[in-house]
């Protein structure tokens, strides 16, 4: 199996959507990434952000399934080293800063791609390639990269 990282739009789709087609293909992905996959901090964080503005309801679930995220996946922390790298990646990519976070840890923690819907579909940046894993498309190399 590659190292895949996982953005925060997949946990959502999994914990508040798991009935749709994106819910039921996150869910399958994150059961199939936990072996070797990393989730940034800053994922985890984005997760609750929106849990909290959207399902203020399900947040204490939501704290529950954060722990479980970091006890099955590296979970690697937003540092000063993974800031000034991705303030690097920012400035000479034009991404915002936080996308530019989550994919230095990303890279930094040794995954070969980052799993989400709000990047570029198939750019490779510093290494990492960017996949649309909800891209039927995508779904042969999504197969490959999880083996």
């Amino acid at each position: 199996m590659t190292r895949v990282a996982l953005d925060s739009n997949i946990l959502l789709y999994a914990e508040l959507e798991p009935g749709s087609e994106k819910g039921k293909r996150a869910i399958d992905i994150i059961v199939r990434a936990d072996r070797d996959g990393v989730i940034p901090a800053q994922c985890l964080g984005e997760f609750l952000r929106v849990v909290q503005r959207r399902a203020p309801a399900s947040f204490p679930e939501a704290l529950k399934q954060v722990a479980l995220y970091r006890a099955a996946f590296l979970t690697p922390p937003t540092t000063d080293e993974a800031i000034a790298a991705a303030a690097d990646i920012a400035h000479s990519h034009g991404l915002q800063i936080w996308d530019a976070v989550i994919c230095a840890v990303a890279e930094r923690s040794g995954a070969k791609a980052l799993l989400t819907e709000d990047l570029q579909d198939g750019r490779t940046l510093q290494g990492l390639r960017f996949i649309n894993p909800f891209e039927p498309g995508n779904a042969a190399l999504i197969d490959t990269l999880l083996a």
